[in-house]
C-alpha cells in the first residue's frame, strides 16, 4: 500500500471516529472528558497524515517546476 493511499485511508478513518465520537457525546454515552482523550487521540495522527500529505505534495510541485 502507498504511502497516499494509507493517508487517504487514514483520514476517512479519522473522520469516521470523529463522527462517532461526537455522536457518542451528544447522545450523552460518554462525558465530555472522554470525548476531549478521544478527539485528541484521533487529532495527533489525522495532523502527522496532513503535514505528510502537504509536504509530498511540495515536493512533486518542486520536482516538477525543476
Amino acid at each position: 500500500m502507498t504511502t497516499a493511499r494509507k493517508i487517504r485511508v487514514l483520514n476517512i478513518a479519522s473522520t469516521v471516529l470523529l463522527l462517532t465520537v461526537l455522536t457518542l457525546q451528544f447522545t450523552k454515552v460518554i462525558d465530555g472528558f472522554w470525548t476531549l482523550t478521544l478527539l485528541v487521540l484521533i487529532a495527533a495522527p489525522t495532523t502527522v497524515a496532513w503535514v505528510v500529505l502537504e509536504r509530498r505534495q511540495g515536493a512533486e510541485k518542486m520536482r516538477g517546476g525543476a
